[in-house]
């Protein structure tokens, strides 16, 4: 941390005037993860608001991925210095100029302060302390939690939700599709569909994958995903943003059989992305207690694999584990959409 002792001004962001450049602290009330845009730089597009309750959304660029915000989830608090307003299409945005920087701060009540930044240097004083303090009583009576945030017992079809995992393992399907196989302690209430790929391909402890079979789920990622999806570590902690579940059927022995498919489609439309979470996260925290106390047997079905019917929506060649389960009642299908 810096010892520089400069005392900056923040701007309420009801106060922003076009062409100016101004210091602001907010409360993430929606973002994308970074993302490569058309040219060379990430961009990252994060909406904040503070206790004026006006918002303002920022469209942020670097060359340099970890110079833009460590955003993990909606409530999270930033501080971003040296950001450019201007007003487009009679809407006002903030952009990133010359000098920009930023902190993240968890926002959850009682969290320790510790500021997210990928700059050895930053000024952090105690008035910050106390305006990170601020916003996060604030917005524990003015935002909602962040209802996206789902755990695998709780999902179900037709949903788009964020899920905080740990990666088993992960392999090549086609040019524009990779599999991940994540857990999070939890069983999905319909069996998960299984992609079928030769056990060489696969990246991982296969023995531990098989114990934790029936705790495991395949998510299939596309497009614009897949170089991140290579990027990651077998073991690493994730946050998968905007992940989409499909309920797929199939006839076998005149039963109708029911799995639960995951997708993150391409594109960042809705906050689409994966971002890994550092062990020090208080998620990873509660996630490591979840995978510790997770029961291995419970509920097991059949290994049995199905070719399913053929479907334009995922790469052919995909083979799906039917269900244990004789039927399930339609009335507990039911669909919950989130956009």
């Amino acid at each position: 941390m810096s010892l520089y002792t400069t005392n900056y001004i923040y701007t309420p962001l009801n106060q922003l005037k076009g062409g100016t450049i101004v210091n602001v602290y907010g409360v993430v009330k929606f973002f994308k993860p970074p993302y490569l845009s058309k040219g060379t730089d990430y961009c990252s597009v994060v909406t904040i608001v503070d206790q004026t309750n006006v918002k303002l959304t920022c469209l942020l660029f670097s060359g340099n991925y970890e110079a833009l915000p460590i955003i993990y989830k909606n409530g999270d608090i930033v501080r971003f210095h040296r950001l450019k307003i201007q007003v487009y299409k009679k809407e006002t945005q903030g952009i990133t100029s010359s000098g920009f920087a930023s902190l993240t701060f968890e926002g959850t009540l009682g969290a320790p302060i510790i500021p997210r930044t990928s700059s050895k240097y930053f000024n952090f004083t105690t008035e910050d302390h106390k305006m990170v303090e601020t916003l996060r009583v604030w917005a524990s009576t003015h935002m909602s939690p962040s209802w996206t945030l789902l755990k695998l017992c709780d999902v179900q079809p037709m949903q788009y939700f964020d899920l905080t995992c740990q990666l088993l393992g992960k392999a090549e399907v086609d040019g524009a599709s990779f599999l991940l196989k994540v857990w999070d302690g939890t069983r999905t209430p319909f069996p998960s569909w299984r992609v079928l790929i030769q056990d060489l391909v696969l990246e991982g402890d296969l023995s531990h994958i098989h114990r934790l079979q029936n705790l495991t789920i395949d998510i299939l990622v596309y497009d614009n995903h897949v170089h991140v999806a290579r990027s990651l570590k077998v073991g690493s902690f994730l946050r998968i943003y905007s992940l989409h579940t499909k309920l797929q059927s199939m006839n076998s022995e005149n039963q109708t059989m029911l799995s639960l498919e995951f997708h993150l489609h391409g594109g960042t439309s809705y906050g689409r992305g994966i971002r890994v979470l550092p062990e020090t996260n208080s998620d990873v925290d509660q996630l490591k207690k979840d995978l510790e106390s997770a029961n291995l047997t419970a509920n097991q079905h059949s290994d049995v694999i199905c070719q399913s019917e053929p479907d334009d929506s995922f790469p052919s060649g995909i083979l799906l584990r039917p269900p244990c389960w004789r039927s399930v009642a339609r009335s507990q299908l039911t669909a919950t959409s989130a956009s």
